[in-house]
């Protein structure tokens, strides 16, 4: 969590009045309970299907120009433990939304969400007047699948709705493309030097990200 947050003003002022403290800095553990820590979710399809942007925040909210609208519950302890690392990772994620609105189940239902791009962000908001202060992604993937979980006992209405998201570097897992050696090659085009030289070209290319 960035040293600005844990410094903020508002959240120390806040800790303060709300447990009779007097801190100076926070800890992580110390912004979390204060329940100003809430979810965004970016979902966008590939088809001409419009965006979804909504967030488990008790409000509709605005970060980085883009409007959150209030809507599902993300289950908490159904969320992966992430962890920052300086290597790339593959792997996928999986979490559950309850009390889901009939028209998004619908999108799911028809297809309409299937590879559809998730941006999964953090978000931590000022208690004094509800602005966003920190806004920062936790994942980045595609939806690979969903399950949904309907039941009504004795008046109590389930609805639940668990996503499972590929790694944004989904198009790693990808076992290596047969390639004919140059003898091969050569048999069937004589004189074709394209694998000798394909290795000279590509030793002078520069890899930039």
């Amino acid at each position: 969590m960035n040293n600005s947050i844990l410094t903020n003003p508002d959240l120390i002022k806040y800790w303060n009045v709300t447990r009779g403290g007097n801190k100076t800095v926070l800890t992580e553990s110390d912004v979390y309970q204060l329940n100003v820590v809430v979810k965004c979710l970016d979902v966008i399809p590939n088809s001409t299907t419009a965006p979804i942007y909504i967030t488990d925040s008790w409000t509709d909210l605005t970060a980085n120009g883009i409007d959150y609208k209030s809507a599902p519950d993300f289950i908490d302890d159904s969320f992966s433990t992430t962890t920052e690392k300086n290597s790339i990772s593959n792997n996928g994620t999986s979490f559950k939304i309850s009390n889901v609105e009939q028209p998004y189940i619908s999108l799911l239902s028809q297809g309409l969400l299937n590879n559809a791009k998730v941006n999964i962000y953090l978000t931590i908001l000022n208690p004094a007047n509800g602005n966003v202060i920190s806004h920062d992604r936790m994942f980045s993937g595609y939806i690979n699948n969903f399950e949904s979980t309907f039941s009504n006992t004795t008046g109590s209405v389930k609805n639940e709705t668990t996503l499972n998201l590929n790694s944004i570097w989904k198009k790693l897992d990808r076992s290596q493309p047969v390639l004919s050696s140059t003898s091969i090659h050569q048999s069937t085009h004589k004189g074709d030097q394209f694998f000798d030289l394909i290795g000279i070209i590509n030793s002078t290319q520069q890899w930039k990200n």
